[in-house]
């Protein structure tokens, strides 16, 4: 692992407690905070790595305690697709020069901040007779954007189950574990690419203690954060990072 200094350390675990919050607060869009920010210390594989296995640590807290309130069929109808997602990403990840990645981050990471910024208000409207095309196209593509970049994979399943009009807990643990899914078939990857070494594991164990602090402020902080101001946080967050990832 590259060698930190004590001021980018204490960065980096404010970035993974805030991420996690947030993450715990809404059950997504932790990620979307995390890697950017993290990209800028460290190479991009060893925080996707590193962050997908605190999330499957997290999403399993989350998944023991609210998995009556899961809407199991829209699940089985999204993971399938998901799945060719996570094998589409995984592929381009093997054959991406990382300083190329980088980039293509950057501006990826700038274009999610420009929908967040636009959706802040209201989600999109979606006719129902698209709503399970919809949910198909958004989970592979989810599938992907997630395991090449790390992030962003939650608003894409938000513009689908907004559509469903599910009550507030059970949105939260249903999203929150297609995410767990999609992050276990991606660790799965990501192992078989090689990109567990020992900068990778220690990342993640040295993140954990401020994961676990930022899940409890998330618990605390639900329905205390509304989703406007959310949205336009993350989107002004991000559209810093994605200039400073270009500029890298």
């Amino acid at each position: 692992m590259e060698t930190l200094g004590v001021l980018q350390l204490v960065f980096a675990g404010l970035v993974v407690m805030v991420a996690f919050a947030v993450r715990g607060t809404t059950g997504f869009g932790g990620q979307a905070i995390a890697v950017p920010l993290l990209t800028l210390m460290l190479p991009l594989p060893t925080v996707i790595s590193a962050i997908t296995a605190l999330v499957v640590l997290s999403s399993l807290a989350h998944w023991l305690r609210d998995w009556r309130r899961i809407v199991w069929r829209e699940i089985a109808r999204l993971l399938p697709f998901t799945l060719i997602g996570v094998l589409t990403g995984l592929y381009a990840f093997r054959l991406a020069d990382p300083r190329t990645l980088t980039k293509a981050f950057g501006a990826f990471v700038i274009l999610y901040a420009g929908f967040a910024l636009a959706t802040a208000a209201r989600a999109l409207p979606v006719p129902e007779r698209l709503r399970a095309p919809l949910g198909m196209g958004l989970s592979a593509v989810a599938g992907a954007v997630g395991t090449v970049f790390g992030g962003a994979a939650g608003p894409l399943y938000v513009i689908y189950l907004n559509t469903l009009r599910l009550d507030k807990d059970s949105f939260r643990v249903t999203i929150t574990t297609i995410l767990l899914f999609q992050a276990l078939m991606r660790v799965a990857g990501y192992a078989q690419l090689g990109f567990y070494d020992r900068p990778a594991l220690l990342l993640a164990l040295a993140a954990l203690p401020m994961m676990l602090i930022g899940a409890r402020i998330g618990d605390h902080l639900i329905g205390r954060l509304s989703q406007h101001a959310f949205n336009v946080g993350v989107g002004l967050v991000l559209v810093v990072s994605g200039v400073a990832l270009l500029l890298k």
